[in-house]
């Protein structure tokens, strides 16, 4: 976390407290030397002043906005959060960094694990390189994935976790859309029918979507969108151990690709 769903939440929760065509008119970074080598802040943030921001952009899971003359990127990690504040709220525990915009507009990074990267980009271009085709794009359609994955000899669930093949799909919705089709996770592509894969396709986008409606009709008392815990109503699939496969309700079982977690029903996912 955070995945697709809820970076596209933050991005039109910034755009909607009207952060596009703000300067950048201060930057306060957290006093923690060690934080300058795990997010990249301290190299970056500062660059920001007296820029403005023209556009915020997505692509998969990462949020750019766009300045005057060069991009500032967010890539979330684990934990990480944007709030914009309110006039008189004090930055929260955890922020790593405090924007100040023009008219007092303050847009705080919080992040307890520091996992979160704030980089310059050139570009657009330069800020989404090597990224697949978005999970949600309209322009991506069923046909190009089915022919991006048709025949390949991996397994179904680490290929999804690969932003150079598809941007957007993390963990979470992985397992959600592979549940929803009855595929397992360690299922090789090549065993599974065009016809199969255009489910699958459908199901992404479904479980996507699903995601982000629940999310931006579910902010916390202040209007932000409530992005980490993924333990909700947008999760059909409950990845806690000893819950029970919603569909055939027998325990839900777990398998480990590279370091991930699938969560994932034995009986009816093959």
């Amino acid at each position: 976390m955070p995945e697709l769903p809820e970076v596209e939440s933050l991005r039109r929760y910034l755009i909607r407290e009207d952060v596009v065509g703000k300067k950048f008119v201060k930057v306060q970074l957290e006093d923690k030397p060690e934080s300058a080598n795990r997010t990249g802040t301290i190299a970056y943030a500062r660059q920001v002043i007296d820029r403005t921001v023209t556009s915020i952009e997505r692509k998969g899971k990462q949020l750019s906005l766009v300045l005057d003359d060069f991009v500032l990127g967010f890539h979330m990690g684990m934990t990480g959060q944007v709030h914009v504040l309110a006039p008189d709220e004090a930055p929260p525990r955890f922020t790593r960094v405090e924007f100040t915009l023009e008219k007092n507009h303050r847009v705080t990074l919080i992040d307890p694990r520091r996992w979160a990267k704030i980089q310059r980009f050139e570009s657009l271009d330069h800020a989404f390189a090597g990224l697949g085709p978005d999970a949600l794009d309209p322009n991506f359609a069923a046909s190009e994935f089915v022919s991006i994955m048709e025949g390949r000899t991996a397994q179904v669930k680490p290929l999804l976790l690969n932003q150079s093949v598809v941007a957007g799909i993390g963990n979470i919705y992985a397992d959600e859309a592979l549940h929803r089709v009855s595929i397992s996770p360690a299922r090789h592509l090549n065993t599974i029918p065009k016809t199969v894969l255009v489910s699958l396709f459908e199901a992404i986008r479904a479980s996507l979507e699903h995601a982000l409606e629940f999310i931006l009709s579910h902010p916390d008392e202040l209007g932000r969108p409530y992005i980490v815990d993924a333990y909700d109503e947008r999760m059909l699939l409950r990845r806690k151990p000893g819950t029970f496969c919603p569909r055939c309700e027998i325990p839900i079982s777990t398998l480990k690709f590279g370091g991930r977690t699938a969560y994932y029903c034995s009986n009816c996912q093959s």
